[in-house]
Order: structure tokens, then sequence, then C-alpha cells
């Protein structure tokens, strides 16, 4: 099954919500989509600033490539809108970042096209 990880930024939380109900909301989303295999939170610089993010690893079923990174992008899509309807606001969308696993490294997967 093709790894990816996404790797999605808070930029602010919802009243009443802590950085914990973000991760819990991230992997309840995600959860009903594919296998989540690891969670964290980190800070990267973007912009030459800290940015807080949720970083997601899953599995999903194996296909052939173009369908697999499609379920990978729509899973990122369903986490954002979930979060933002229950724990944060996401954002920058600068730091959003979906990657896919390949010979032991995380590599970019291309965006999605109109076709």
């Amino acid at each position: 099954m093709p790894s990816y990880r996404m790797h999605v930024p808070i930029g602010s939380l919802h009243p009443g919500c802590s950085p914990a109900d973000v991760m819990d909301q991230a992997v309840l989303a995600l959860g009903t989509l594919h296998v989540v295999e690891q969670k964290e939170v980190e800070a990267p610089l973007v912009g030459g600033r800290r940015v807080g993010r949720v970083a997601l690893r899953f599995a999903v079923d194996a296909t052939v490539r173009s369908t697999e990174d499609a379920d990978a992008r729509h899973a990122l899509a369903v986490v954002i809108e979930h979060l933002e309807d229950t724990a944060a606001r996401v954002g920058p969308g600068s730091a959003v970042v979906l990657t896919r696993g390949m010979g032991g490294r995380f590599r970019p997967i291309p965006a999605a096209t109109g076709h």
C-alpha cells in the first residue's frame, strides 16, 4: 500500500478548541478514509515564520498511481474541510504539503489538473 504524508498548517484555533483537539479531529477525519500510520505536530519555517501544522502519514489502497494520488488529494481536502468546520482555520495555503513515499523518501505529488 502506498504511503503518503499530509502537512496541514493551523492558522488559528476555533474558540474553545485546543491543539490536541485539532490533532484529534484531523485523525478522525482521515481515519474515515484511510489507515493513519503516524501523527505528529511540527513547526517549520514558512515565509520566514514558524507555522504550526499537523503531519499525518497514511496508507492508500494500492491500485494505479494516478488513482492513489487522487485518493490522497481527496483525503487532504476532507481533512482540511473537517478541521475548518470543527477545530481550526487552516492556513497559510503555502504551507499545505502532500507527499508520497518512494524509495525510502517522501516526495511532493503533483497538483491535480482540471483534465
